[in-house]
Parts: C-alpha cells; structure tokens; sequence
C-alpha cells in the first residue's frame, strides 16, 4: 500500500539546505539539490548518525559522525564499503507542498 504524505514546504528546505521529518516514526532526511528535492533515509548505515545533520555537497551526504557518504539520489554508499544503501523515497511536489510516496509492506 502507498501512502502520500505531507512533509514540509518549498520554503521550508532552500537550495542545498536539509531537514529532517518524521513519518509515523520512521525518520527521513529531506535534501533541496538545485531545486530538486530528495528523500532518503535519515539514518547512517554505519552507526545511525543522522544524516540530515550532515554535509550535502552536489547530491552527496556525508555522515556527522564518522564521514560516511552516500548519493541523496540512489541512496548507495559513495566511499567503502560500496554497495550499501540508504533507503530513498519518492518526492511529488503539488505547487509549493512537498509529499513523500512512502509504500508499506
């Protein structure tokens, strides 16, 4: 099942800004590259850090922890261990409201 939800406005998230939302609980990080916005996991695969805390450079994160670095586009890993992802949700911007298309198992 797919759920459309609201999770914050374009004003709400500037060009290279990222915010972190809640829905129903599960934490993700919102990020503006150019204009673009992603959704992805706000949660580091290597010990939790949160991501949305981190540094966005071009549509790279980088964890506040611990340097880990992942795309904000595909969600994989950019430095070792490659191969690991983040999940990344889908994003419907309706005029100036940001949703995010979660599917629940």
């Amino acid at each position: 099942m797919t759920e459309r939800v609201r999770v914050a406005t374009l004003a709400e998230l500037g060009p290279g800004c990222m915010r972190a939302v809640l829905v129903d609980g599960l934490p993700i990080a919102l990020a503006n590259v150019e204009g673009t916005i992603y959704a992805f996991g706000d949660a580091c695969r290597h010990e939790g850090g949160p991501l949305s805390a981190g540094i966005l450079i071009g549509d790279t994160v980088t964890c506040p922890w611990h340097g880990w670095t992942y795309s904000v586009r595909t969600g994989k890993s950019i430095v070792p261990p490659i191969g690991l992802r983040i999940p990344t949700y889908a994003v419907v911007i309706e005029g100036d409201v940001i949703y995010l298309d979660i599917v629940w198992a």
